[in-house]
């Protein structure tokens, strides 16, 4: 198990072990950071030598799961599992049908577009572009921590030649061009077919769950693991923090409810912030009679409730708190986190510091 480490001026150095970094922090020449998808590293506050060694980032991606995995040449630092974004072609859908339905009353409504309208060069499809955007969030935070210089991704094929029923794979053909050009600007990339990573997965004895949709190591990160022992050659398999990401989901800002509501009436709806200092999505600390928790503000208060709404990783809602109550902690990142394994509130373990990596 390794810390991730940055220098004075921000640039990720190489991971130590944990009882270098309680020390670091115990003398005063490190202080102790959170990155914007919930990994705890140091910062060093003093000059020191930047040599580093090979690192590579490991990137599995799927339809629903993605699964990631970071490595030295000895051990692995870090395993995650992101659960990519969905229903977003039906909120398009339910989108454009509003919008319609407003060209026939009289209200603000836009003007139509569908007669002249042509798609930019490297149009993608919302579904897509949703889960494109979410990769490449994840890549850019860790890289930020780590050292990488290697980053391994499975490429997904179709044979659009011998099977005519892939016509909807254009588009995720189109995410990968765009994932890979991203890719490509923070280390050197390699790309590893499905059946290379289960014949490294099959060499170094690595387990992988038949359950696509339990979240633990051996569901998709083991995966990304194989391609990181294809890639330094031999077993780098340890004990490392595993971390499951997903997309913060809140409702967008919309002129009018869908449905009416008592009196004929229909208020304004959705919005990620009231003027106040606090935004939807901001990681918070709150406390409600003799409970305290954290999690992301997923309501603000309006004229019928004088309170913040706060909810857990997963989209379940905890509590409603005073305003008085609750305090920021961080800034929205668009994105949660939890460390499922051991724990089963992972909101908890990204601020609780004897919990995460039992550091402090």
């Amino acid at each position: 198990m390794r810390v991730p480490v940055v220098s004075k001026e921000g640039k990720p150095l190489m991971p130590t072990k944990p009882a270098r970094a309680r020390k670091m922090v115990r003398l005063g020449v490190a202080q102790k950071c959170w990155s914007k998808t919930g990994i705890f590293y140091i910062q060093m506050l003093i000059p020191v030598g930047e040599k580093i060694q090979n690192m590579a980032l490991a990137i599995d991606p799927g339809s629903k799961y993605d699964g990631y995995a970071v490595s030295g040449e000895k051990e692995v630092a870090l395993k995650g599992m992101a659960v990519m974004p969905s229903k977003v072609s039906d909120k398009v859908t339910r989108r454009r049908e509003f919008r319609r339905n407003r060209r026939c009353r009289k209200t603000r409504r836009r003007k139509a577009r569908f007669s002249n309208r042509r798609r930019k060069e490297g149009w993608i499809a919302p579904s897509q572009l949703a889960k494109v955007q979410m990769r490449i969030k994840i890549v850019h935070d860790l890289v930020k921590i780590f050292p990488v210089k290697y980053i391994a991704v499975e490429d997904v094929r179709f044979n659009h030649y011998k099977k005519k029923y892939g016509k909807f794979f254009s588009t995720v053909e189109i995410g990968k061009t765009m994932l890979y050009d991203e890719l490509a600007k923070h280390g050197k990339l390699i790309k590893y077919a499905g059946w290379q990573t289960a014949e490294a997965r099959k060499h170094y004895g690595i387990k992988k769950s038949s359950q696509k949709d339990v979240l633990k190591e051996s569901s998709h990160a083991n995966d990304a693991l194989a391609m990181l022992c294809e890639s330094f050659g031999k077993n780098v398999a340890s004990t490392s923090v595993f971390v499951v990401w997903r997309r913060l989901e809140f409702a967008r800002r919309s002129l009018f409810r869908q449905n009416f509501q008592k009196g004929g009436i229909r208020p304004r709806f959705g919005g990620t912030t009231n003027g106040s200092y606090l935004r939807k999505g901001d990681f918070v600390e709150a406390s409600q009679g003799n409970k305290i928790f954290k999690g992301w503000v997923c309501g603000l208060p309006t004229e019928n409730t004088k309170a913040i709404a706060v909810q857990d990783a997963t989209g379940k809602r905890l509590a409603q708190c005073s305003v008085n109550k609750v305090r920021q902690l961080r800034l929205c990142a668009g994105i949660t986190w939890e460390f499922p394994q051991g724990n089963s509130q992972g909101i908890t373990i990204a601020e609780k510091e004897p919990v995460q990596l039992r550091l402090f």
